[in-house]
């Protein structure tokens, strides 16, 4: 099963890029693998980066304005969305111990938070031991929503580690721990956790600073130019180049890569698309590349329905009747997934508009200003996510319908929500 993975808007490569890009292909491997009886060194996982084909500004964003005033005296870390992600957890837990007082109410929640914050400095090469520890800790905490053992610990790393004792000794695969020149891959992984701990710890004085709320709204303006300038740079591509353009042309070649990737061992192709790659995925499918086929399509945090609804597709027409009519299901795609956090006010639905396609609700924790970005960084999206895709059919690959095939038609059922 072949993976490739296409990003939203305002997403440029950066050390901070690299990182979270192993860290989310680590825990696909590892998620994904074992849920569909494929090894985890035989899944491919790409990468459809297209941001060095977005939008550009000539003035390099002097656009922005300059809230020196409120910058004045801020000490904020550089590390904003996991700070901002674990900064949501406190008003429901202790000050002393933050990470175990969510545990007592939800071993998930407790694991994504640390996982979450730790992977943040984490390197490449610390990713796939981080990964397989996340999704034995997280098929841990299934079992064990909230064991007994957590009432009886007063302090983070006491926690820490009781939980790892409870994981297997090695790997995801159960390979026997690895020497390296910095010692064991597991202690390695350990130490960025109990680093984690303590970022955890020292963010709570800082949740109400000025200058929390200076870097987040400087950060959060940046990131709307970005975004606008993202979307209105693909749909400019589209009309002055349609599938030539400089996007639509990097992630259809990243598709095609992953098909060439299919082996006996790992047969179906999946695309999983956050945000406006989601959009862009749906537009390549539909309209732009119609030869381009996946066995399914996993959209997260997206707009394809929004997008559809104000007619920004050319393959999707307007209803005549939209309490009954959708949009027909493609040929060329076997299964579509669609999950959004009801906080994130960028995730739209889908079921009300295409037939086939299946809506989920999935919740970050991370409040409306994280959700947006949280999902690939919690262990629990991943294990939900393997759990999803695995049940899919083996239906081998699916392709377009030949020329004189006629393709599916209109379906009114939507798939289910949670």
């Amino acid at each position: 099963m072949p993976v490739v993975f296409v990003h939203g808007v305002a997403t440029r490569r950066s050390p901070a890029y690299d990182r979270s890009s192993a860290q989310r292909s680590a825990l696909l491997r590892a998620s994904l693998g074992p849920a569909l009886g494929v090894p985890t060194d035989a899944l491919t996982v790409l990468d459809a980066y297209w941001g060095d084909a977005a939008s550009r500004f000539a003035w390099a964003h002097a656009s922005l304005p300059d809230h020196s005033e409120e910058r004045f005296g801020a000490t904020m870390s550089e590390d904003w969305p996991a700070l901002a992600f674990a900064l949501a957890a406190f008003p429901r837990t202790a000050a002393t111990a933050p990470v175990t007082a969510v545990a007592r109410t939800c071993l998930a929640d407790a694991i994504d938070l640390l996982w979450t914050v730790s992977a943040e400095r984490a390197q490449a090469a610390e990713a796939g031991e981080l990964a397989g520890l996340a999704v034995a800790a997280a098929a841990y905490a299934d079992r064990q929503p909230t064991p007994t053992w957590s009432a009886e610990v007063t302090d983070d790393r006491v926690f820490l580690d009781r939980l790892l004792t409870r994981l297997p000794a090695g790997t995801q695969n159960g390979d026997p721990v690895t020497e390296t020149f910095g010692g064991s891959r597991r202690r390695v992984a350990v130490g960025r956790l109990q680093e984690g701990l303590a970022r955890i710890a020292a963010a709570a004085p800082r949740a109400a600073t000025t200058g929390l709320v200076s870097v987040g709204r400087s950060r959060t303006h940046h990131a709307v130019s970005r975004f606008l300038g993202d979307v209105l740079s693909y749909l400019r591509q589209r009309e002055q180049h349609g599938p030539d353009g400089a996007i639509a042309r990097v992630i259809a070649e990243m598709i095609e890569a992953g098909d060439r990737a299919r082996t006996v061992a790992d047969p179906r192709l999946v695309i999983v698309a956050h945000s406006m790659g989601g959009n862009i995925v749906y537009d390549l499918l539909s309209c732009l590349r119609p030869e381009l086929a996946c066995d399914s399509l996993v959209t997260v945090g997206s707009q394809v329905g929004v997008f559809a609804e104000l007619d920004l597709f050319q393959a999707v027409a307007a209803p005549r009747d939209p309490s009954v009519d959708r949009v027909p299901a493609l040929p060329n795609l076997g299964r579509w997934i669609n999950v959004f956090d009801p906080d994130d006010v960028m995730a739209f639905v889908v079921g009300g508009i295409f037939a086939d396609a299946e809506d989920y609700r999935y919740s970050t924790g991370a409040g409306l200003l994280g959700a947006h970005s949280a999902y690939f960084l919690r262990p629990s999206f991943h294990r939900l996510l393997a759990a999803r895709v695995g049940r899919a059919p083996m239906s081998g690959q699916v392709k377009p319908p030949d020329d004189g095939e006629d393709p599916s038609p209109a379906v009114s059922q939507v798939g289910p929500r949670q």
